[in-house]
């Protein structure tokens, strides 16, 4: 009899000490498992969060825009403005004179903008002082209005685009002009174009041979 409650009691401690295993294994799986689902999250947001750039490639991208105008950039820091970080740098002139402008460089993107550091404002480079619209980087694409015209721009390579005027959605003139700089142009038996922008962004088209002229002043269409 006593043989049969010993037998009892040991199988009894045997469920109590298998249960407790196999409780601890579970609460060891959800944790791993927890952990794990954590760990996965993390690295999703780190990889979600956009690369940014090195100082050294935006010293090298505020160079390249003050090539020509013999003024130096002076690194000032990363700032951080409307929740944007921006590599942030004085310049100084040819004549030593620093200016009143600053220069950004998105972090991020590698866009430079004009910098007003006292009110914390961004602004196009275009309004930078030693900005000179001759050595922008001109994109040969687009379409441009004036008033029943239409022109259509698509860049064939680095060196030429494809052009098509339309009015009234008839075809007008189309061809392939070749890039010189910061102009283009485009002659045949009829017609002698030459394609420039102008600061503000519009199309200046000069035709010095067509009757029906294809000249003017094309704004960008929206």
């Amino acid at each position: 009899m006593k043989r049969t409650i010993l037998a009892a009691v040991l199988c009894a401690a045997c469920l109590t000490l298998g249960a407790c295993s196999v409780n601890k294994g579970s609460a060891k799986t959800a944790t791993d498992a927890a952990s794990t689902e954590a760990s996965t999250e993390e690295t999703m947001e780190e990889e979600s969060l956009p690369t940014e750039i090195s100082q050294g490639d935006a010293d090298a991208i505020v160079a390249e825009k003050l090539e020509g105008t013999k003024a130096n950039a002076i690194y000032n820091d990363l700032e951080d403005v409307n929740d944007k970080n921006y590599y942030t740098y004085s310049v100084v002139d040819a004549d030593g004179n620093e200016l009143d402008q600053m220069l950004a460089v998105d972090a991020v993107s590698g866009e430079v903008y004009a910098y007003d550091f006292d009110n914390e404002e961004l602004a196009d480079f275009s309004t930078f002082s030693l900005y000179n619209p001759q050595n922008a980087e001109v994109s040969w694409s687009g379409t441009f209005t004036l008033d029943k015209m239409q022109v259509t721009l698509d860049p064939a390579d680095d060196n030429a685009f494809e052009f098509e005027f339309t009015k009234d959605g008839e075809v007008v003139n189309q061809g392939v002009a070749q890039v010189n700089g910061n102009k283009a142009s485009y002659e045949n038996d009829e017609v002698s174009l030459t394609f420039e922008f102008e600061s503000d962004g519009s199309l200046k088209v000069e035709d010095s041979g067509n009757i029906n002229s294809c000249a003017g002043i094309y704004a960008k269409a929206e």
